[in-house]
Formats: C-alpha cells, sequence, structure tokens
C-alpha cells in the first residue's frame, strides 16, 4: 500500500510540475503572439526582397526623390492603406522602399501593387499609360485632380558614366492628362494649343495672377489647370 501511494503521489508531482511549466511558456508566448498578431496584416508588406544598396564608392549621388532618408508615408498596397510608415522612392528604377520597424534594410515593394504613395506632403501614384502614349510607367506626382483634368509630374533619373565613378541626371517633365490623353504641357502655350476655345481667358488668367512657369512651373501649371477645369466643366447656375 505504500508503494501504491508513493506512485500516486508521484504522478500527481509529475502532472503538477507539466502544469506549471505549461503556464509558464505560455506566459512566456503571450508577447510573442501578440506581436504576431500586430504584424499580421504587414506581413505581406514586410517580407519582400531586399533593396540592394547603392555604393557612394561607385556613385556620386543616389536617385532619390529629395533625399536617401527613409521618410514618414503612407500608401495604399493591394486595395490595404499603410499608414505611419518609412519610405524612399528611387527615381531610377522605380521602385518603392519601405523600412520595416527595428530594421536597418529596406525592403522592395511590388510596384504592380501600389496605387497610391504619400510622402514629404506630396501624392504619387504609379502610371501604368498605354504604349501609344509615349510615356513610361512609372510613379508620378499627382498637382491636380479634376474630374476632366489632371496634371502630372515625372521626375526621371538617368545614369551617366564619368571616369571612374557614376551619377544621376534629374529631368522634370509635366503631363496633363484630358480625354484619356496624356499631353506635355510647359506653358500657357501648351494649354492654348488643348483649349484653344479659350485662349483668351487662359492669357489673362496667366496675367492677373502673375504665373511664371520658368521660376515657379510647377505652382503656375497647378493653377493653370485647375482653371482649365473650371472652364471645361459646365456649371448649373
Amino acid at each position: 500500500m505504500k508503494i501504491y501511494s508513493f506512485q500516486i503521489k508521484s504522478c500527481i508531482l509529475i502532472l503538477y510540475v507539466v502544469f506549471a511549466c505549461c503556464i509558464r511558456i505560455s506566459a512566456q508566448d503571450a508577447p510573442v503572439v501578440d506581436y504576431l498578431q500586430q504584424v499580421k496584416y504587414y506581413a505581406d508588406i514586410y517580407n519582400g526582397r531586399m533593396e540592394p544598396v547603392y555604393s557612394t564608392m561607385v556613385y556620386e549621388d543616389l536617385p532619390y526623390y529629395k533625399n536617401s532618408d527613409f521618410t514618414d508615408a503612407s500608401f495604399v498596397y493591394k486595395d490595404n492603406y499603410y499608414p505611419n510608415q518609412k519610405a524612399r522612392l528611387d527615381l531610377f528604377k522605380e521602385q518603392l522602399i519601405i523600412l520595416p520597424p527595428e530594421k536597418k534594410f529596406g525592403i522592395i515593394l511590388s510596384s504592380q501593387n501600389v496605387d497610391r504613395v504619400s510622402m514629404y506632403n506630396r501624392t504619387f501614384v504609379l502610371l501604368n499609360p498605354p504604349k501609344e502614349s509615349g510615356i513610361k510607367n512609372g510613379y508620378y506626382m499627382q498637382l491636380s485632380e479634376g474630374e476632366k483634368v489632371k496634371l502630372f509630374c515625372k521626375e526621371t533619373c538617368s545614369i551617366r558614366q564619368k571616369q571612374i565613378t557614376y551619377s544621376f541626371d534629374h529631368k522634370i517633365t509635366y503631363y496633363l492628362l484630358y480625354g484619356n490623353r496624356y499631353y506635355t504641357v510647359k506653358n500657357k502655350g501648351s494649354f492654348s494649343k488643348l483649349f484653344p476655345q479659350y485662349k483668351k481667358q487662359i492669357n489673362q488668367y496667366v496675367k492677373d495672377h502673375k504665373l511664371n512657369f520658368r521660376q515657379n512651373a510647377e505652382a503656375s501649371l497647378t493653377f493653370l489647370a485647375q482653371y482649365c477645369e473650371e472652364l471645361i466643366t459646365p456649371t448649373n447656375k
């Protein structure tokens, strides 16, 4: 009987130890579970390809928008909105790179799944114009978003080889989307050709608002695009 009683006590002791261990393991796993639940929503964007870094020994400058810093950004990816991210935009490779939390390397997002990006108080949209349009796919800054007229700015980077290093040349072009076609615009003359019936109004607007397409092309073209939207959009009186 003593042996039997000892066996029972031993079994109870073993069960108690196992139970205590399970509780301890469960408590230890709680932070892990919480973390997985938090990043589950972001797993799709944090598990991409690692960005190859440009070597400063090879490149004199870098082809990012503004600079190479990861800045505050938000974007729409696969129809999901991701706020409070860190990102930078590679204008040469047409890639959006994000920085996962507590990481030191960037992750490349699949461009075909990016709808729009907001950074530096700017909005970039990924455009895939038809081949006959003559303009390339890529990230375009959207400056005006009218019902019939939309203005985009495209900053492109082309690589230039020097003696032993490379550098990037930046070029800015403005495009007006009207009637499902993209037109290059530079000044009031570009708008007058597109809207000849409103040439007098366009010239007067430029004069009254003192638009300067050389010194401040972005603002001048944006104001004029918005004005043309008003001209061609019928109003109910």
